[in-house]
């Protein structure tokens, strides 16, 4: 997802639990044991890069069709500059993978700059009298302005080489005045993006999360949509998300939320993210981050403002070879659901440090960006109870 440039500045990877669970070994005397549930990754995997070309590909967003083949939408652009068009590959059974191909640029005065930060769901939509199945959530920024807001486009083809979209922000910025907000005497504020959609009923209900970020400070946001016609579109109150359980690098500090991805399962009443892990090392490039964590908490108490996060696991350099590990997404159904909800695969995207890289022409970090993937594994791990 977007770079996050803002003020933006946690427990590693296992889940304790302790059970009771006597083995079988033929006696009747059976010893209590404590088991401990560890979490760990497959070998990361890459999926995509444009390699060479001085080119981008960044925060996936994925659509898995249950077949064997994958959707994947990201940020690319085109060699050497710095304007995001969201692109589509399609991952096949037999491991190969379409031909990339930009289906989403800026063409409006409220999104001149980028499209980027996909999240594309199904569902059902009225737009112009016309019914759509897809739809990709999306961040945007004017030429003229620093601030970013939110648009949506729809399709009936997840291949479709182009979206229609809605003329209007779904989600504007946080502030009423025309231009840019400044938080400080040099520094303007971020605005809104990065969206994440799931499907609430399959139709036209929607939940819709993103960052936001103000004068007010930085954060992750909540709201319901109902999009089933979009000539009423109806856009409901912004909620904070419940942030407990979020710690930083250091595993002891309160974290904040930014740039994360969801998923439901609503039959065990469980939401699944990925998020960035801060704060962000220091050496350039120090707007992306080094760790990104897997969580989840029980749906129910999401909505009504409460609960508390578990930490699955941390991806990081140790796991994928890379020192910056950052703008990921989870692998979900075409509703934003997942059903392996405890094994997740999620991609992320990669990138160099200094000095391999350098905020200068032709060694930018972004052209190191490329797109991995892992599956998150958990077993138990028993031992005798002293």
């Amino acid at each position: 997802m977007k770079r996050f440039y803002l003020l933006a500045t946690l427990f590693t990877a296992a889940l304790l639990s302790c059970s009771k669970d006597p083995i079988d070994d033929g006696n009747e005397q059976k010893p209590e044991r404590d088991s401990v549930l560890v979490y760990s990754i497959s070998m990361p995997k890459y999926v995509f890069g444009f390699t060479g070309q001085n080119r981008y590909s960044y925060c996936p967003s994925i659509v898995d069709n249950g077949d064997g083949t994958t959707h994947v939408y990201f940020c690319g652009t085109k060699s050497n500059i710095f304007v995001d068009n969201i692109y589509h590959i399609q991952e096949l059974a037999d491991g190969t993978r379409s031909a990339e191909k930009s289906v989403l640029q800026p063409s409006l005065d409220w999104d001149s700059r980028h499209n980027c930060d996909p999240s594309v769901i199904e569902g059902d939509f009225k737009m112009d009298g016309v019914s759509y199945k897809y739809a990709m959530f999306f961040l945007s920024n004017p030429m003229e302005y620093y601030y970013n807001e939110i648009g949506v486009a729809f399709s009936n083809d997840l291949a479709a080489d182009s979206w229609v979209k809605y003329p209007y922000q779904v989600v504007k910025k946080t502030w009423n005045e025309e231009g840019d907000q400044f938080w400080s005497a040099t520094n303007k504020s971020w605005g809104v993006g990065q969206p994440s959609a799931v499907s609430l009923d399959k139709k036209g209900k929607v939940l819709l999360t993103y960052t936001k970020g103000d004068a007010s400070g930085t954060g992750l946001m909540w709201r319901e949509l109902d999009m089933s016609d979009m000539d009423n579109l109806v856009v409901g109150p912004a909620n904070f998300m419940v942030s407990n359980g979020w710690l930083q690098k250091d595993e002891k500090t309160q974290d904040y939320g930014t740039n994360a991805d969801f998923a439901l399962n609503l039959e065990e009443d469980r939401i699944i993210m990925v998020r960035p892990v801060h704060p962000h090392d220091s050496e350039y490039p120090s707007f992306i981050a080094s760790k990104v964590e897997v969580l989840w908490m029980p749906f129910s108490r999401f909505m009504q403002g409460e609960g508390k996060w578990t930490v699955m696991y941390r991806i990081e350099g140790k796991d994928t070879g890379f020192p910056r590990n950052h703008n990921a997404g989870l692998k979900r159904d075409s509703f934003g659901h997942i059903e392996n909800w405890e094994t997740p695969t999620v991609y992320f995207t990669v990138s160099k440090t200094a000095p391999d890289v350098a905020p200068e022409y032709g060694k930018h970090a972004e052209w190191t960006y490329n797109i991995y993937k892992t599956d998150l594994k958990r077993e138990y791990v028993y031992f005798n109870k002293k």
